[in-house]
């Protein structure tokens, strides 16, 4: 067992103060606390001639690092930190895409006692300021130029950053500039380290405490500057730990995963890192432009066997399957519709514990098979899910595919997943928290004893660095997080999360209305739009915002003005037959909509399409529970969201305030009708 430091505390927002373990003694002799770098060893040992690592070299092929390697290579990161001076319990900023040098110099920091500080590649220098400032960081390894701009104009007003490292060339600077504080990866890697700097390492690994923060996880600030959630060593072990337990039918040293999602994000570390890790899983980097549309092409070269992914990477590629089946000869597409409706009847019925025909399943699965290969899940033993609500219509289309979707909900806070639907009991539950975690209700009210859900255990962060009263008001003294998620919990112990408390929208009517519900059911009633965003926070009634369907630029990803086929063949119905948003909108777009101003053009919609979205929110409002959350009026925007116009955030969730304030005008138009 790891040794501990002594602590008072079950929280901490000092990288130089310890916690205690949030831990049954049932619960520590079931899983043995261990740091990260023990961890680590373990599993390189136990794994040595497996793949760890797989990325695309020079050539465009890939390229393996197996655990022996990767381990090797984690030293000699190690080493190169060491060397360049950083101090115990300070952090080492990582300011990069997805790729192996991350996971290094990531497992390196830690390892030398120090703590790992990931941040989003789009951050601005003032966000990444911050973070290097909050973070006491004596080192940050950058991407390439473009971000070693970001740290160039900041690093006069921060005294303590002793060097930057850039990991991919060309670079703007040579080996004098080492003088300065400015080194190149490659330099730093054909470096020679002396003995006694091997042994300092040792020294320092000899420190490490598993009740220590080992990793910085900065939310993506979209109201504020990002709070640095502070993840202890034993966290985010027993998370992965526990997890994994759940999925019994991995094949130790037989499974592949994709990293795609931003590494500084909680998930993305857990899934990609620590719990591929421990089955001696290999884990594919996609290229940099995965989220803006090249993911589908990596999907299909590795195969994975495991994925985790926000609901807008699934929704993408509902939307593309929808491409193809609309493309396909008469007779391919009605067998497929009639594979896919077999398929997702099959798994309804063993929700429900129906029969079914095992040769019917048999003959479905043929197609359905080669869907699957086709968008790169032909060889996935679980999708997972999480990071917003999931709407039904998501899932029953993947079960039509034969792919169940694995609900998930964690946050950064609880140092990843903690609630998972591994049994899928229903369609609608969340699912039920691993082992070790508690959950309850605060303040539950009305017929479903709805309330704030608040969750306890082993997983617990430790608090928000350098901000007590931000952590006060987010753990209670007896060690409840409040997770600010609205919830409620059925006979069976299922939790059903259903949205953000700070996403409800509180009417001037004072009545509290979830917006993610309704924003749902009207793409269910209008599968042409490809986002919906309900307004009315203080106001007397709500509307609504809307975006059409568009490609989406996989180099850049802006949005495109080229319509998908299910607006085209929405429109056609409307016997409408355009092929591009700026003809249906009767508006001018520029090529690059980077400096486009959305307010610089009005929107207008022929009379068919305007009666036709009238229509389908008329049809949500009669599902409406309450008048209050009956959309009143809407308004089409000029193009659809996405993260460089600013209305999506790095995992692709949407930001509210940003959108507010971007389309301020728009919405106070709706609010001048009456």
């Amino acid at each position: 067992m790891a040794s501990l430091k002594p602590a008072t505390n079950y929280t901490s927002c000092s990288l130089h103060e310890p916690v205690k373990i949030l831990a049954s003694e049932e619960s520590l002799s079931d899983i043995s606390i261990q740091t990260i770098p023990e961890f680590f060893h373990q599993c390189c040992e136990r794994f040595r001639d497996y793949p760890a690592l797989a990325y695309k070299d020079k050539l465009e092929q890939w390229a393996t690092v197996s655990y022996e390697e990767y381990e090797r290579n984690v030293e000699r990161a190690a080493l190169a930190l060491l060397y360049l001076g950083v101090e115990p319990r300070t952090s080492v900023g990582i300011l990069s895409f997805n790729c192996p040098e991350w996971f290094y110099v990531n497992l390196a920091a830690v390892r030398i006692n120090a703590v790992s500080a990931g941040i989003y590649t789009t951050n601005s220098a003032e966000a990444v300021f911050h973070i290097l400032e909050t973070s006491d960081a004596s080192v940050v390894v950058v991407d390439d130029t473009k971000q070693l701009q970001k740290i160039r104009s900041i690093r006069a007003s921060l005294p303590q950053l002793k060097a930057v490292v850039q990991l991919h060339g060309p670079y703007d600077f040579d080996k004098e500039q080492q003088e300065e504080g400015y080194y190149r990866w490659s330099d730093l890697w054909e470096m020679e380290f002396s003995t006694s700097l091997r042994e300092e390492l040792l020294e320092r690994e000899r420190e490490v405490a598993a009740n220590d923060c080992a990793l910085l996880i900065f939310t993506s600030g979209t109201v504020g500057m990002p709070k640095g959630c502070m993840i202890s060593h034993d966290g985010i072990l027993y998370c992965a730990k526990t997890i994994n337990r759940c999925l019994p039918y991995l094949q130790q040293g037989g499974e592949k995963i994709i990293s795609y999602l931003p590494l500084n994000h909680m998930a993305a570390q857990l899934f990609d890192m620590f719990m591929g890790m421990e089955f001696g899983a290999v884990t594919y980097f996609a290229d940099r432009n995965a989220l803006k549309g090249t993911l589908g092409r990596t999907l299909q070269e590795v195969q994975p066997t495991v994925m985790f992914g926000v609901p807008r990477i699934f929704e993408k590629m509902q939307e593309q399957l929808m491409l193809l089946e609309a493309n396909s000869g008469c007779l391919k597409r009605c067998l497929l519709q009639r594979a896919r409706n077999y398929m997702q009847q099959y798994h309804l019925n063993r929700l429900e514990g129906k029969p079914n025909s095992c040769m019917k399943y048999w003959l479905a699965s043929k197609l359905t098979n080669r869907i699957k290969h086709a968008i790169g899940l032909g060889s996935i033993k679980d999708c997972i899910i999480g990071g917003a609500p999931v709407t039904e219509e998501l899932k029953l289309f993947f079960l039509s595919l034969d792919l169940p979707l694995t609900d998930v909900f964690g946050m950064s806070e609880t140092s990843g997943g903690i609630i998972f639907n591994f049994e899928k009991t229903n369609l609608l539950a969340t699912g039920k928290p691993v082992e070790g975690v508690e959950i309850k209700i605060k303040d539950p009210t009305g017929e479903k004893n709805e309330g704030e859900l608040l969750v306890r255990g082993r997983t617990n962060f430790m608090g928000y660095l350098k901000e007590p009263e931000k952590t006060k008001d987010t753990v209670t003294d007896d060690c409840w997080i409040l997770t600010g998620d609205v919830a409620y919990l059925d006979t069976e112990g299922n939790v059903y999360v259903s949205g953000r408390i700070k996403e409800l929208i509180i009417t001037a009517g004072g009545e509290n209305i979830p917006p993610v519900h309704i924003e749902s059911l009207i793409k269910k009633e209008l599968p042409c739009l490809s986002n919906v965003m309900a307004i009315g926070d203080h106001r007397k009634y709500l509307t609504a915002l809307l975006t059409f369907k568009t490609d989406i630029d996989p180099h850049t990803g802006y949005p495109m003005d080229t319509l998908l086929p299910e607006t085209k063949e929405w429109l056609a119905s409307l016997d409408l037959h355009y092929n591009h948003l700026s003809e249906m909108l009767h508006i001018e777009l520029p090529e690059n909509l980077q400096d486009f101003d959305p307010n610089s053009v009005e929107v207008q919609l022929d009379n068919k399409v305007q009666l036709a979205l009238e229509a389908g929110i008329e049809r949500y409002n009669l599902q409406a529970i309450s008048n209050a959350q009956k959309i009143q009026y809407f308004s089409v925007l000029p193009h659809d969201f996405s993260i460089p116009t600013g209305e999506l955030g790095p995992t692709l969730k949407i930001r509210r305030n940003i959108v507010h304030t971007k389309y301020a005008k728009v919405i106070d138009k709706m609010y001048q009708k009456n």
